[in-house]
């Protein structure tokens, strides 16, 4: 399994509405923030003004991540400013 976390690098979100809606469609699971347990979520159901910051796929990591670039067209190796550091950052997780 792969997880995509979102980091907010420069003072906003990378990712709009729209790409976390199509990663869905495409069969990611996205971690929107109004299902979390933790942390204040608005009555939008957006945290921070996110709606979601993390999705996985059951994919090995090069395809999980040439899939990702395709939806959101997104620079997965985007270096994002450098006190907050990079935006997107995708790990394995069991």
């Amino acid at each position: 399994m792969i997880t995509y976390d979102s980091n907010n690098s420069g003072g906003g979100w990378w990712l709009s509405d729209d790409d976390w809606f199509n990663l869905e469609k495409a069969g990611w699971t996205v971690h929107w923030k109004k299902d979390s347990k933790y942390g204040y979520v608005d009555e939008d159901g957006r945290w921070l003004g996110a709606l979601a910051t993390s999705a996985s796929r059951d994919l090995p990591m090069d395809e999980a991540i040439v899939e990702w670039e395709s939806i959101t067209g997104e620079d997965p190796d985007a270096a994002g400013c450098p006190c907050c550091g990079q935006p997107h950052h995708f790990y394995e997780d069991d």
